[in-house]
């Protein structure tokens, strides 16, 4: 069973994707679901002045972007279905939060998807414009390095490409041939630790995409990694399972094979 493996439902804060809409529509394409509900802490615990340098610095009054956790996964689990339904959650990495992210992982969830929305604190979303493309690609590659290095307790890294999507500039800098070292470095530490790479299609309505990121998943392939998750990125029914061949012949071309969790465990799709 081959799974859109990145989906977000009404109970993350920036979706109001009904669950039920989402399994059916997957399911009507030969699709399985699982749901990666939104977990970015922000406020800092306890008073705890957290690394200037980690923390997040440029997000206005500080909220956490969280699930609803009196909603998920416990009213989820009537849907779940080990060979189509899985509940999962998509923890935004930073050390800062590396405690309370490690407790959220230890619940009853199938997947947990690590990704990065900060960088030492700024934030790609808002902030990334501000920034100088060249240098901010290559402290995005070593940042995100270092917090696979420290925080390896997820399943699956989201969106390698992530820091390409609100900022046009960046889409033009990078590229495999540009940051070769640190690249090398960031996929030597996913391989290291076991955490597979996720191939995420909410960039590939660009036809330019895919072209842009087979050298990364064949150099993946070449230092030693096997396996990739693929993810819509869906917070809306029509973005369910979209361009899922393409990433399928993305896979094929970079000789890597799809999988998905379930319980924490890797299986072949």
């Amino acid at each position: 069973m081959h799974f859109d493996a990145h989906v977000h439902s009404a109970t993350s804060p920036d979706s109001e994707l009904d669950p039920l809409d989402a399994i059916n529509t997957l399911r009507s394409m030969g699709l399985g679901t699982i749901f990666t509900e939104h977990v970015d802490f922000i406020t800092p615990v306890d008073g705890k002045n957290f690394a200037a340098n980690d923390a997040p610095i440029h997000i206005g009054t500080p909220r956490d972007f969280v699930c609803d956790f009196e909603i998920y996964p416990s009213m989820y689990k009537s849907l779940r279905d080990p060979k189509s339904v899985l509940l999962g959650i998509e923890i935004g990495l930073n050390a800062a939060y590396y405690d309370l992210n490690y407790k959220v992982t230890n619940g009853e969830y199938d997947f947990v998807l690590g990704a990065i929305h900060y960088v030492r604190g700024i934030d790609i979303y808002n902030d990334s414009k501000y920034q100088d493309p060249t240098n901010f690609c290559r402290d995005y590659l070593t940042y995100a390095k270092e917090i696979v290095e420290y925080c390896g307790f997820f399943d699956a890294f989201a969106h390698i490409d992530y820091i390409t999507r609100y900022e046009g500039k960046l889409n033009k800098v990078f590229e495999y041939k540009t940051y070769e070292k640190e690249f090398d470095a960031l996929l030597s530490a996913l391989i290291s630790r076991d955490v597979v790479l996720e191939i995420n299609t909410a960039r590939f309505g660009n036809p330019n995409v895919i072209a842009q990121l087979l050298p990364i998943y064949k150099r993946y392939q070449e230092l030693g990694g096997m396996y990739v998750t693929i993810g819509s990125d869906a917070h809306t029914k029509r973005a369910l399972g979209r361009f899922y061949a393409n990433a399928i012949g993305l896979a094929k071309m970079a000789k890597l094979t799809p999988v998905y969790f379930c319980d924490r465990k890797r299986f072949l799709c």
